[in-house]
């Protein structure tokens, strides 16, 4: 990136297809951060905005930073970080004084209304919203945690889910092997509910202590004698029957939901709901906050993604979307510059 040059994968006019756009960074205002790209992570969520022609996507980038904003205090040259899905929010609002500030009226989230997002060789990103990256993660592993770990991890972090508590995590893919690791190392009995049994000796080794066939949980009394959970996290955008899956859940119970399913979802069985005060709740992704406690986290505990490299080009790009786009990717697939 010599003279502060970025050079961006862009999005065609068609969809899935990229373009090189290159521009000046210019003079970076008061919090900017340059940084310079080591590894991109590909997401669902990109393959959303694919139909913008000229935008440029990726959210799950990390690097080293190159040059910083007059009013940096916490970043210098040379440090190792990466930024949020969350990219600004007003930081003076209740919201933001009291650690939520993703939900703050005035935020702006990926893909937001500029091009610095992180399909490119740098990116000028506000310095308040990005994190040291401890050193212990290389970039290839760091790069899924800043969108699909602190999505996971905010599950177990905002709920404040005990480590004496069962989860059950439902689908074993993108988010969901990494929902395995983190409820597994923070301490809870956990369980990999999947409809394909040829995924459970996977599902073990990623911190599964049982598997549930989900194909079974709609037989005549499989609740009955089911197992329990305190906390069910849906990681999968299927359209799943809520009602077996809350009949799987203990009194006080949670069904957490990360995946959007294409169709409306229906609760019938309120009695059951009201009688045993079972919640259905969102999951966004994290605060600040939980994005600086989960960095730590995976580091102590050496979570890491499954990964696919693909080179840091157009032609890498992509291949990764398109097989993005069909669900084969397993689990997550990040652009590595070599």
């Amino acid at each position: 990136m010599s003279s502060h040059q970025i050079k961006a994968f862009a999005n065609s006019d068609t969809p899935g297809k990229f373009k090189i756009d290159t521009r000046d960074v210019g003079k970076l205002n008061d919090f900017d951060l340059l940084i310079e790209i080591q590894a991109a992570g590909i997401c669902h969520t990109d393959c959303l905005f694919l139909q913008m022609n000229g935008k440029v996507l990726g959210h799950e980038s990390v690097g080293y930073v190159k040059e910083v904003g007059p009013q940096v205090k916490d970043f210098k040259k040379g440090d190792y970080v990466g930024y949020s899905y969350l990219k600004s929010s007003c930081l003076m609002c209740d919201l933001c004084v009291s650690g939520r500030d993703v939900f703050c009226k005035e935020r702006v989230m990926f893909p937001g209304n500029d091009n610095n997002n992180g399909f490119a060789d740098g990116v000028v990103v506000d310095a308040r919203f990005s994190y040291h990256i401890p050193r212990e993660i290389e970039p290839k592993n760091a790069a899924p945690l800043l969108c699909a770990g602190v999505t996971v991890f905010n599950a177990l972090f905002s709920n404040n889910v005990s480590p004496t508590q069962s989860i059950g995590v439902v689908g074993i893919g993108g988010l969901g092997h990494l929902a395995l690791q983190f409820a597994n190392k923070w301490g809870c009995n956990v369980t990999a509910l999947s409809g394909n049994p040829s995924k459970k000796e996977e599902a073990i080794s990623f911190g599964a202590h049982e598997f549930l066939n989900t194909k079974d949980i709609a037989k005549p009394g499989f609740a009955e004698t089911a197992p329990k959970f305190d906390y069910i996290l849906n990681t999968t955008s299927a359209d799943l029957h809520y009602d077996d899956y809350m009949n799987l859940l203990k009194p006080e119970g949670q069904f957490l939901v990360i995946g959007v399913p294409s169709k409306p979802v229906e609760v019938s069985n309120l009695f059951g709901v009201i009688q045993n005060m079972w919640g259905l709740r969102g999951v966004l992704t994290g605060s600040r906050t939980a994005y600086r406690e989960m960095l730590k986290f995976a580091a102590r505990h050496k979570i890491k993604p499954q990964l696919e490299e693909y080179p840091f080009s157009i032609e890498g790009l992509e291949e990764a979307i398109d097989r993005c786009e069909k669900s084969e990717v397993r689990y997550r697939a990040v652009l590595v510059k070599k």
